[in-house]
């Protein structure tokens, strides 16, 4: 790849005439044939608050300039993740999710690039990267999707034809396994913690989340008019993350789950309350936002959930994922079938699952499901 010097800009700090000072990032290009002096503003003094946060911010923008330049010299890569921004990152024909995106822009620039960012894309070894990823600090799930992201940029270079042979990320051996056992609740914690929620709209979405196993950005994306009341069916179109609508990932993901009828019951009381009961709100839509965006589950869980479980004598430490954990594990332990369990948490299947187990059928989810009721017998006495 035929590509002059790898410029470093510059960041300073510009006031402006109303709103908080911005960062800017300074840098020179090839337009028409000569350099110009370029820039870019990476955000305010808010979102950035030191001259080092504003400096890692850039290093996105860094690559992506870099890449852009003809330069004489091996693909690094820092400049190979520069062309990856700029031809597949945004790439609407792929249709990456604003989160996953985020990925991307925070992982490389805090953990990949300085590390790697000057080496040679052709000489990034699989043995060197294990060694790296055991060396640092981090969760194993954490390390795996570093070793991903890594992935999914060298197979863009090997489909660009920047790159020959095979990914050398495929031969990176490294597990996401669970350092800890996640904590789980029983059905007497949970009943126990519902007991002790007064305030109706987390009393709603505890015991949603409980009953159905949904994640958190699952339940905040939910609207009324993805619940069908008539057949008692939750459909999933969409999930919600730092202020944004997201895609759900995976097919499985995507797929509707059954609604127990007393969790239905619940809702339909809770429909009756908020001051935002059309087919189009977010059924767990904020009144601080006036119904244009639902709860920040965060506030809730540390408002509402905590407290309770303080109160309820519950120590274990617990956060929106427990009532996730909790759902299949209470499941498992009332004989479910592991193909429906999967189903219900809408899991992706592994290749052994696929092979061993038969697909879970809607009338298997539905009876599994009734182990759950019991969780909704403190929901009408209390």
């Amino acid at each position: 790849m035929s590509i002059a010097r790898y410029q470093e800009g510059n960041i300073s700090r510009v006031s402006r005439a109303k709103g908080p000072d911005v960062w800017v990032y300074r840098y020179r290009a090839t337009e028409n044939g000569e350099r110009v002096h370029k820039s870019r503003v990476l955000g305010t003094v808010k979102d950035y608050k030191t001259k080092a946060e504003a400096k890692r911010a850039a290093d996105n923008i860094r690559c992506e300039v870099n890449a852009a330049e003809e330069q004489a010299g091996k693909l690094t890569v820092a400049r190979a993740w520069g062309h990856f921004q700029e031809h597949e990152l945004h790439d609407p024909d792929i249709d990456r999710s604003p989160t996953t995106i985020r990925g991307y822009l925070e992982y490389f620039p805090q953990y990949i690039l300085p590390k790697w960012a000057e080496m040679p894309v052709d000489e990034v070894k699989a043995v060197a990267v294990e060694k790296w990823l055991r060396s640092l600090d981090l969760a194993p799930a954490t390390k795996s999707k570093i070793r991903n992201l890594m992935s999914s940029l060298f197979s863009h270079l090997i489909r660009h034809e920047l790159l020959k042979g095979e990914n050398v990320m495929r031969s990176v051996r490294q597990g996401s396994k669970r350092v800890k056992i996640p904590e789980v609740l029983d059905l007497g914690e949970l009943q126990a913690l519902v007991r002790e929620i007064k305030t109706p709209h987390a009393r709603a979405i505890v015991l949603t989340a409980a009953a159905t196993g949904l994640r958190r950005s699952e339940i905040q994306g939910l609207q009324w008019q993805d619940l069908d009341f008539e057949n008692n069916w939750i459909n999933l179109r969409r999930g919600y993350v730092d202020r944004e609508i997201t895609k759900l990932k995976t097919e499985q993901s995507r797929k509707g789950i059954p609604m127990l009828p007393e969790l239905a019951a619940i809702l339909k009381e809770w429909r009756e309350q908020t001051p935002y009961p059309r087919e189009e709100d977010w059924i767990f839509a904020s009144p601080a936002k006036q119904g244009k965006a639902p709860y920040w589950l965060i506030a809730v869980f540390n408002a509402h959930v905590q407290p309770a479980a303080d109160r309820a004598k519950i120590r274990k430490r617990i956060g929106w994922h427990t009532f996730r954990h909790s759902f299949g594990t209470l499941l498992k332990a009332n004989g479910e079938d592991v193909k429906t369990i999967q189903e219900l948490l809408r899991h992706a299947n592994s290749r052994i699952t696929l092979e061993v187990y038969t697909q879970g059928n809607t009338e298997a989810k539905r009876s599994a499901l009734n182990g759950m009721s019991g969780l909704f017998v403190v929901a009408k006495t209390a």
